[in-house]
């Protein structure tokens, strides 16, 4: 029998590892995550009005993921004198939304490299240029700063010294990965042809700097997953990277249709472009990275009010067992880019709850899925106009993995779309959680090939969030 702290589902806990193109955990289980950003890109450059209640939110709504930016300007504020109290708030942040089951994505965040560029990154003293383009080219070609350090050399030293204040920090285990650079520009030195993949970018100086950054990152220690990015905007084509010799590594893009951020409500027209770049960009990014075995995360998408373009993609997703985390939480004051509709919160000045939340993007963001997988995925598919999930594995360990004769499968069932309930037909698998627990667990059947699992809404019952299951903070 399941004890009552399994049977009732708990967030999952355990260190998170690459086992081939899937993300695993202690007990071999394939792990899913959906989840949000949360970057403050300006001073003090970490979200300090974000708190418990916030995370307890967002807990409640089945997010168990965050990528969570820090800025070379916030810890690097002249050549080589870091800003270790800085990167304090980093860690207890994550520390923060690991005691509500909140897994991290710790990202170096920039856009159009700095500041001084109209967006944010670096900091002034390693910002040589007028333009981004050619502060990006003195990046890669490690053009000396006033001091007569290349810039690159310090950010790989920057990382180094990250990486050992995440080891040494106790939350370190609740860390689902490290991102080392958001959204790398080629800069002025590629002639790359927009929404295509800059190969000479990626099979050159891209991959280089990855290859000098990751030992500076394991030096410290540190074995979590390294979430590498390619070069924004190529979804019409796949990347080109070579191997990479760390074996802990994993894949992270981006996915923005244009049409929806220029808009929140683009029409028919664009609708249907959107629903086909959609599926290209999956197509193209999923059969890139299972020719890599490389687990896969799409770091960003959103980003304005498109809710029904983004249900779209969150079902697009789903479908390939694609973990994310969408851009973006609330919008900081003074935010330089993110236009006001792109934020979860209605109010950002305030902190997350029902009341202060826009529902639609919620209902199209929130959704049931499995978060841990006692076996192999099979197909995954959410009927939105009749609210019935269906998913079907099989109860074998994913190849490299050891699955625990224990192991559940747990499916997180969202309040927001079950109010009354839920019933669930199974085949293969025995239903060993409560009536409308926040959490769906299953036990494979002995001998059972296949598990098949529907799950609908019913009438009489109230589906539990998972505040109400557990209790909250987690011990930490």
């Amino acid at each position: 029998m399941a004890t009552a702290a399994v049977a009732t589902g708990l967030p999952i806990t355990s260190a998170v590892h690459r086992t081939g193109q899937y993300l695993t955990d202690d007990q071999g289980r394939v792990l899913v995550f959906h989840g949000v950003n949360i970057v403050r890109k300006l001073a003090p450059y970490w979200p300090d009005t974000i708190t418990a209640a916030d995370a307890g939110f967002l807990a409640d709504e089945g997010f168990n993921a965050a990528r969570i930016g820090w800025i070379w300007a916030g810890a690097e504020p002249s050549p080589g004198q870091y800003d270790d109290g800085y990167m304090a708030h980093i860690l207890d942040f994550n520390t923060l939304l690991g005691r509500y089951g909140i897994r991290t994505l710790i990202d170096f965040h920039q856009d159009s490299y700095s500041e001084k560029g109209g967006g944010d990154g670096a900091p002034d003293w390693a910002t040589l240029e007028s333009s981004s383009g050619a502060d990006w080219q003195d990046f890669w070609n490690d053009k000396p700063a006033a001091d007569g350090v290349g810039i690159q050399t310090r950010f790989v030293a920057l990382w180094s010294h990250a990486a050992q204040l995440l080891q040494a920090s106790p939350s370190r285990g609740n860390v689902l990965g490290l991102d080392p650079l958001n959204e790398p520009n080629p800069g002025n030195g590629y002639a790359c042809v927009p929404a295509s993949s800059c190969q000479a970018f990626e099979t050159s100086q891209l991959h280089a700097f990855y290859e000098r950054l990751f030992p500076a990152i394991r030096n410290s220690g540190l074995s979590h997953i390294i979430w590498f990015e390619d070069e924004p905007d190529h979804l019409d084509f796949k990347p080109a990277f070579p191997p990479f010799s760390d074996p802990q590594v994993a894949y992270s893009w981006h996915y923005y249709c244009l049409p929806t951020e220029l808009t929140s409500n683009p029409g028919n027209a664009f609708d249907l472009y959107c629903d086909q770049q959609t599926t290209k960009a999956v197509s193209n990014e999923t059969r890139y990275a299972e020719q890599q075995q490389w687990p896969e995360l799409i770091g960003e998408f959103g980003a304005n009010g498109a809710e029904g373009a983004y249900a779209k993609q969150v079902d697009a997703f789903g479908g390939k067992f694609l973990s994310w985390t969408y851009w973006l939480y609330y919008i900081p004051t003074g935010d330089p880019a993110d236009p006001a509709a792109g934020s979860m919160l209605t109010d950002s000045t305030q902190p997350g709850s029902e009341e202060n939340a826009n529902q639609s993007k919620l209902d199209a963001l929130v959704v049931p899925y499995p978060q841990a997988i006692a076996g192999t995925p099979g197909t995954y598919a959410f009927d939105r106009s009749s609210k019935t999930m269906t998913l079907h594995y099989t109860p074998t360990a994913v190849p490299g993995a050891a699955l625990a004769a224990d192991a559940l499968t747990q499916i997180f069932v969202p309040a927001r779309h079950y109010p009354t309930g839920y019933s669930v037909s199974v085949a293969g698998a025995t239903v060993v959680s409560a009536p409308d627990a926040a959490w769906l667990l299953l036990r494979t059947q002995p001998g059972a090939s296949t598990v098949q699992v529907t799950l609908s809404p019913a009438t009489g019952g109230s589906t539990q969030r998972p505040s109400q299951t557990i209790h909250f903070p987690l011990p930490g």
